[in-house]
């Protein structure tokens, strides 16, 4: 069983719960944004209290993506200030871990994490992906979007790649007034935060800073367009980013109502989505 269709939710709305993540970090507040029940592979948010350190070095037996929301923390020695990302796969030492300000993370495990203690390094060093900090790089690490002709006006910046199968990670970036005034969806899962600015999709409703879903194979969406412009993150499961478009042309709603496609299990947490709070 596949986690369900999330279009979509703004993270503002779930509960803080403990308990989820394993190790160390059980004792930290998490907002579970989605889950798979049977491999138990997660998105969710996570705060690191100022002064955090585990007691011992470890690691986890899944792949971890992190994306720093806010704050500051350090992984052997690396700072990861506000939009650092990272891919550390399975078997990765952190052999030190630091919140010293506090964070507040959004982190994606590939499956039910348990923690060890590491003995040697024994990770895919493909897959390795440590601080991209697009905040101190700027834009020249940025390029046109390659994924579909019809976004003049929008870039992104490559974070991951999977060796194997081709799932991405990215920043995904737009100017205001952008829009596309077809319907859209993808032969695999997008899944998608938004970092800043505003998304309006005219089935859905309009997304802003701290919208997640999790966008299933084969639904259809759209059209979208954005007064603000926007910046989200995306990443690809089950292969490499592909756009199905549909022919019509619809007029674009910058102002739709909130209408969101949920899993039962989310729905008494849907708000409408107000001002620009991350999380």
């Amino acid at each position: 069983m596949a986690r369900p269709h999330c279009m979509f939710i703004q993270n503002q709305g779930l509960p803080w719960v403990k308990g989820i993540l394993p190790g160390a970090r059980a004792s930290l507040p998490t907002r579970v944004l989605s889950q798979d029940p049977d491999s138990g592979a997660l998105s969710a948010i996570v705060q690191l209290p100022p002064g955090w350190h585990p007691n011992q070095p470890n690691s986890l037996d899944v792949d971890e993506e992190t994306l720093v929301l806010g704050g500051a923390v350090q992984i052997n020695g690396q700072p990861f200030g506000p939009m650092s990302y990272a891919n550390l796969p399975a078997g990765y030492q952190r052999l030190q871990v630091a919140g010293d300000d506090g964070a507040t993370v959004l982190v994606m495990l590939s499956g039910k994490a348990s923690e060890y203690s590491p003995t040697a390094s024994d990770y895919d060093a493909r897959k390795l992906v440590l601080n991209v900090d697009p905040a101190a790089e700027g834009l020249p690490t940025w390029t046109e979007n390659p994924y579909t002709r019809y976004l003049v006006g929008t870039g992104v910046r490559p974070l991951r790649e999977d060796p194997d199968t081709g799932e991405i990670s990215i920043l995904y970036a737009a100017l205001p007034f952008r829009y596309m005034a077809k319907r859209w969806t993808h032969p695999v899962v997008q899944e998608m935060f938004v970092l800043a600015g505003e998304y309006a999709i005219n089935d859905v409703g309009l997304m802003c800073p701290g919208a997640y879903a999790w966008w299933s194979p084969n639904e259809w969406h759209g059209p979208y367009g954005s007064l603000t412009g926007f910046m989200m993150f995306i990443r690809t499961h089950g292969g490499a980013l592909a756009n199905d478009i549909a022919q019509e042309e619809i007029a674009v709603d910058y102002a739709p109502p909130y209408r969101p496609r949920l899993p039962d299990a989310l729905k008494q947490y849907a708000t409408t989505p107000e001002g620009s709070t991350l999380y």
